[in-house]
């Protein structure tokens, strides 16, 4: 049986884009929670006749384009997996490590596709695709809880160096 992997380029070290497409991607995520709630309020039907307030519509708005921007972001972090390449796990790493790391940014990417499908076609479309927006966010919360925790876990335990290929370089 082969093990899962990515049959793409290695490269030495991340790219200067990767590493910041990652980040936004981060700086963006966490925009999305915030805004979320004005998503809501500016959707619900109120009997009084009230319209949502002016800083809900703007929040409604950043909410939905920060989500569009990290899917582009995502795109644009597979296409420079698969022209620039990505630097090689660490050699220490058992099978079941790698396949883990693998099966999450797999995990990730999918789940960025269909959190910007689910959130667009619950704005644009059906409230029906909110309840499969909110699983997935859940679902999402835990795989950047597992990412993070790694990284973690290789910085300050097994101090093999591989947060440090994802960081910006310092002047």
């Amino acid at each position: 049986m082969k093990s899962l992997t990515w049959k793409l380029r290695t490269a030495s070290n991340y790219s200067l884009m990767q590493k910041a497409a990652h980040w936004a991607i981060l700086a963006l995520c966490v925009v999305q929670f915030p805004t979320a709630s004005a998503i809501q309020r500016t959707h619900v039907v109120n009997p009084f006749g009230i319209k949502p307030s002016q800083l809900d519509l703007l929040f409604h708005k950043i909410h939905a384009w920060s989500g569009w921007t990290i899917l582009l972001l995502a795109i644009a972090l597979l296409a420079l997996r698969v022209f620039h390449g990505v630097p090689k796990l660490p050699s220490a790493m058992s099978v079941w490590q790698r396949w883990l790391a693998h099966a999450t940014h797999i995990g990730l990417y999918c789940g960025i596709l269909a959190l910007t499908v689910t959130g667009t076609g619950t704005m644009y479309f059906s409230r029906a695709f909110g309840p499969y927006h909110v699983t997935l966010t859940k679902i999402g919360i835990w795989l950047v809880a597992l990412h993070v925790a790694a990284a973690l876990w290789h910085q300050f335990m097994l101090r093999d160096g591989l947060l440090k290929r994802m960081m910006m370089p310092s002047r």
